[in-house]
């Protein structure tokens, strides 16, 4: 598969440029989610059907990444129960099941998971814990980080009883560029506008002060 190769050069680009390892961005209605989710993945070669076909793209891609990284330097990113672009599963329990425990396999850096508590682009259950996590902690035998929605608070809860060992924060850094020592220090954390998330200019996006500024102003 053609596709396979592209991948392969882009991780060769990544390791000529420096990079120290390389995330394989498989959620949020990429290419390797449409394989995936039934909802998307209507083909009736070996790529799919079954959860097995399904699955084979994602697995001979990050086949092709450990090529040129080796397996501790490459990691995945899934997202469990995400509708990202009209993306669906009909069973995506048993699919996200089968995913983790394919890469698994390989001894990656780590398994990077979305929680389903987005929807889109909006926290749509806030509050509601680990739940895609918690399922693929028994069944990953590696490192975890969950991403979605989660403050200081619940992000400590769920490391501190060893769901995951590592949260990761996307629109918190945003409007707090100094965030890890807001959440060592116990610092308010700004508000984020995401109206202004992916536009040209750096306000509301580059422009967000660091707290010690506003202790200043």
């Amino acid at each position: 598969m053609e596709i396979i190769g592209d991948y392969r050069r882009a991780a060769e680009r990544a390791l000529d440029a420096g990079f120290e390892g390389i995330e394989l961005h498989a959620a949020n209605g990429y290419l390797v989610d449409q394989f995936l989710q039934d909802g998307s993945n209507k083909r009736t070669d070996e790529y799919g059907g079954s959860i097995e076909n399904r699955t084979r793209f994602l697995s001979e891609i990050v086949t092709a990444l450990i090529g040129v990284w080796g397996a501790n330097r490459v990691a995945v990113r899934i997202g469990p129960g995400g509708t990202w672009n009209g993306i669906s599963d009909s069973n995506p329990h048993a699919l996200f099941s089968y995913v983790a425990e394919c890469l698994s396999q390989f001894g990656l850096a780590y398994l990077h998971i979305i929680e389903p508590r987005i929807g889109g682009s909006e926290v749509v259950h806030a509050g509601q814990g680990a739940i895609a996590s918690d399922h693929l902690r028994p069944i990953f035998k590696g490192k975890l980080i969950a991403a979605g929605g989660f403050e200081p608070a619940t992000a400590e809860e769920i490391v501190e009883k060893g769901t995951v060992d590592a949260v990761a924060f996307g629109r918190h850094f945003v409007s707090n560029p100094d965030l890890p020592r807001r959440i060592q220090e116990g610092s308010p954390l700004s508000d984020h506008d995401r109206r202004t998330f992916y536009t040209f200019g750096a306000h509301g996006y580059t422009d967000y002060p660091a707290y010690e500024s506003l202790l200043v102003g």
